[in-house]
């Protein structure tokens, strides 16, 4: 279809739904505050564990207890 410079005007149909009352809007206001509330909770509690565990010294290194390896080597000879 070939548009012309001028559009030709739609005849002018009421709307399907008009909420004249606002409750939908009040709604979709209350379940956005919520959302917005529990994400502010979310984002606090990863920011704590973060902060938690940046003061707790975690190493990035692997350490390996001797008494360990030698008794699990002994007890896998014994059971062999």
């Amino acid at each position: 279809m070939i548009r012309t410079a001028v559009m030709p005007l739609e005849d002018a149909s009421p709307q399907v739904f008009v909420d004249s009352t606002g409750r939908r809007k009040r709604v979709l206001a209350i379940f956005g505050f919520l959302v917005a509330i529990f994400a502010t909770l979310y984002i606090a509690v990863v920011g704590t564990s973060v902060v938690q565990a940046s003061d707790a010294g975690l190493t990035t290194k692997a350490t390996v207890s001797t008494s360990a390896t030698t008794s699990a080597s002994a007890s896998a000879s014994a059971s062999s």
